[in-house]
């Protein structure tokens, strides 16, 4: 009876003349932390997250070290990896331009005026508190309107009390309409000063406090939420 493969007396019958294909082998083979890298693949022939070739060796450790804290050696091992190491490695291998070619302009962050301004709204005591405690206390005590219309209110009124102080005849008029043109020419110059290059000494103070406020309210509610703290 003739063999029923045809191609090869050597081989069997099922493989039809067609070795297995070799199984890749890559850097990532020996990778030490393999099991647990999404970006891992046998063919690959350099490493996809450090981006060396060979791959750099794994971390030394004792089997001391391990059974001292109770731990399986390779994991042990995979924990002793340097994140750092790899977060650098990983930010290298970002591209440094945007979509259009142009370099990133981290200036446009204004790191030192963004700090500066936190900095005075969280610790320069103003009246026994600060700026953005005293936002947080205003929302919890009169709702998320309450600091544009409490400060709104109290300039509203002392700016009407002196407008219609200015209709009283003799010397109380008169102050008051000193009192008028002093309040203009300073809200002019208010103006001024936002619309100036320098207005961020009032607007990004003013923003942050606002900003950090939500924040200390939204904490609290937090806090109280699970742990039942009033």
């Amino acid at each position: 009876m003739a063999p029923m493969n045809k191609n090869n007396a050597g081989e069997p019958w099922w493989a039809d003349g067609q070795g297995a294909e070799p199984t890749p082998v890559g850097c990532c083979s020996v990778c030490p932390v393999a099991s647990g890298c999404p970006l891992r693949s046998l063919s690959a022939v350099r490493c996809a997250v450090t981006g060396d070739q060979p791959p750099p060796p794994p971390p030394v450790i004792t089997p001391d070290l391990a059974e001292a804290v109770g731990q399986d050696p390779a994991v042990a091992m995979a924990e002793t990896v340097s994140w750092a190491d790899v977060t650098a490695a990983v930010a290298e291998q970002v591209p440094g331009r945007d979509g259009g070619g142009n370099d990133p302009d981290w200036g446009r962050l204004q790191p030192v005026r963004n700090l500066l301004s936190i900095a005075v709204v969280s610790f320069l005591p103003v009246g026994g508190t600060t700026a953005a405690r005293w936002v947080a206390d205003s929302i919890s005590s009169g709702g998320i309107t309450a600091p544009v219309l409490t400060p709104l209110g109290f300039v509203l009124a002392g700016t009407g009390a002196v407008f219609l102080g200015q209709l009283v005849p003799g010397f109380p008029g008169f102050v008051c309409e000193l009192a008028w043109k002093a309040l203009a020419l300073t809200g002019r110059g208010l103006v001024r000063l936002v619309r100036s290059p320098r207005g961020w000494i009032l607007t990004r103070p003013a923003l942050w406090a606002a900003g950090i406020g939500v924040l200390i309210v939204s904490w609290r509610a937090a806090t109280h939420f699970l742990t039942g703290a009033s």
